[in-house]
């Protein structure tokens, strides 16, 4: 079939649901993973990420919505219990004093480090075993394709 020409509706609902049982198993293992090892519950993963990831800008509570799909009230909790922890600091922002910005502590990159660590381990063991090298390069491009739509989208 030519990249113009739809593939029809069973293989496409076939496809959907391995890719989402695919990821629910993964997502799964890595949330036992992550809570065992790190004591990071996957919520506060992706803050921990999405603040290692935006370093060099100054991130804002608000900001995290991006990466944690939280309300307000329980994202704002989220961000307490890393302060806590002695994960993550509050500061003031230079130009406007009313604005929080969130910057990771040497502990936190530390712990998102590790935890990145176990995220890549737990995908590869995953996927090694059932994929060949070949077929897990053809994932990998295919997977990035489709992440950079979604990117393109987001904008």
């Amino acid at each position: 079939m030519g990249a113009s020409e739809p593939l029809p509706v069973a293989e496409c609902d076939r496809a959907w649901q391995a890719l989402r049982l695919a990821h629910d198993r993964i997502a799964q293992r890595l949330g036992t993973e992550l809570v065992r090892e790190c004591g990071l519950v996957g919520s506060e993963f992706d803050a921990l990420l999405y603040l290692r990831t935006h370093a060099a800008k100054a991130v804002r509570i608000g900001g995290l919505q991006a990466a944690v799909s939280l309300s307000q009230p329980a994202l704002s909790r989220l961000v307490a219990r890393l302060e806590a922890r002695g994960l993550l600091v509050r500061c003031g922002a230079e130009r406007d004093h009313r604005a929080v910005i969130l910057a990771l502590t040497e502990a936190g990159s530390t712990l998102i480090e590790r935890a990145i660590a176990i995220r890549a381990r737990v995908v590869h063991e995953a996927i090694a075993d059932k994929l060949s090298e070949e077929e897990q390069a053809a994932l990998l491009r295919a997977l990035a394709r489709l992440g950079a739509e979604g990117a393109r989208r987001a904008i």
